[in-house]
């Protein structure tokens, strides 16, 4: 009896704990933003940015650099800055895989839970907007 209920307790904790990127690494995290003069190479002072996570989610900035913290999962990242005098290059941050999620080899059912949270994804932790000048 006592064997059944450490297997139990067993199998129930590590169905529990299994969802590693969801445990370690959560199912947001920050990612900072610069905008800059792609001539030159300098902070524009003044941008600000709406950032979009895959989710449809808004976040505005009113510095830069600034930071967002963002929900994984559900595609790219889109951030929209704007200054007078300046045009947007690009406008979409990528996601990866996460690596944590590889630990669920262990223990498969957790990469369903990894899955459904958007935690076997991440997105860069900087990203730089490029912005040139308008010529009029």
């Amino acid at each position: 009896m006592k064997n059944i209920i450490k297997i139990t307790t067993s199998l129930v904790a590590a169905s529990l704990l299994s969802a590693c990127a969801t445990v370690f690494s959560g199912t947001s995290q920050n990612v900072n933003i610069m905008v800059v003069d792609t001539k030159t190479n300098e902070k524009i002072e003044g941008a600000v940015c709406t950032v979009i996570d895959g989710h449809g989610t808004s976040f505005a900035t009113t510095t830069n650099p600034a930071s967002v913290k963002v929900t994984r999962g559900n595609g790219s990242i889109m951030v929209n800055c704007s200054i007078k005098g300046y045009k947007q290059l690009n406008t979409s941050v990528g996601d990866s895989f996460n690596a944590v999620s590889v630990v669920n080899i262990l223990f498969w059912p957790g990469f369903f839970v990894d899955l459904a949270s958007g935690s076997y994804k991440k997105y860069p932790s900087h990203y730089v907007v490029g912005m040139s000048k308008v010529t009029e």
